[in-house]
């Protein structure tokens, strides 16, 4: 079953079109990663489809339901939610406030302990941390609070953009096991990640997107070997110069 639906999508910049009529669907369950190089538009349509990035053209549908035009907040109460480039946790709030933050909606205190529970099962790490400032934590230790803030609001589709930036390969390959822990529990996965192997052991689904579309959809092992997953990364020598991927 189609979970999320995007037709058409464009996403400007002033004059500039950082997405040009993209199309793409994510199914219940899914693991898809969305490839590329810097600039190609990939945050920009991560952005547009959570509402934190206005949508010149096109439609985004979750479950059935328009978003297109809906504020952020309402679109993560609708079960999807973001976990942005960059962590951006709250550095004075301690890890146990940064996630009560993340279950804001959440009324029942017990449902929220609850949550806080399953956050610490799928990452021990945090559990001894519970009162450390946030600010404090380590990039590694950021991005799993990062994750389980967004996993507070129980997303059926938790879109992560680019989750092991600036990480050690020991604690990428830590992130990259949560992530499958994530989807082994039956949340779908849209993820943007510039670390080509650690996106592909975890996807069912890849897209490659150069210069704002997508110019390859497929399962994930057969667009592993294809010749777009070099050229999106590495460029060709008349590629033309495209924005930079930069949320207002």
């Amino acid at each position: 079953m189609t979970l999320l639906e995007v037709n058409g999508l464009v996403v400007r910049y002033g004059r500039l079109t950082a997405v040009h009529g993209l199309d793409l669907t994510v199914a219940e369950g899914e693991v898809a990663i969305l490839l590329g190089a810097n600039g190609a538009g990939k945050s920009s349509t991560l952005g547009a489809i959570s509402g934190v990035v206005p949508v010149a053209a096109g439609e985004v549908l979750f479950a059935g339901r328009r978003l297109s035009g809906r504020p952020p907040h309402v679109i993560a109460r609708s079960g999807l939610v973001q976990v942005a480039e960059g962590r951006r946790i709250i550095g004075p709030l301690t890890v146990r406030e940064n996630l009560e933050l993340g279950g804001y909606a959440v009324r029942s205190a017990r449902l929220r302990g609850e949550r806080i529970r399953m956050v610490t099962d799928l990452f021990p790490e945090l559990g001894p941390l519970a009162d450390r400032p946030g600010g404090l934590l380590s990039g590694g230790e950021q991005q799993m609070l990062a994750i389980g803030r967004a996993l507070m609001a129980d997303p059926r589709l938790l879109m992560l953009d680019e989750p092991s930036m600036g990480l050690a390969p020991v604690v990428t390959d830590r992130v990259i096991d949560a992530v499958a822990d994530i989807a082994a529990r039956g949340t779908a996965i849209l993820m943007v990640e510039q670390n080509v192997s650690a996106a592909f052991r975890v996807a069912t689904t890849a897209h490659v997107m150069e210069r704002g579309e997508i110019t390859l959809s497929g399962p994930a092992s057969e667009v592993a070997g294809s010749p777009h997953v070099l050229r999106a990364f590495l460029g060709t020598a008349d590629t033309p110069q495209v924005i930079e991927e930069t949320t207002p």
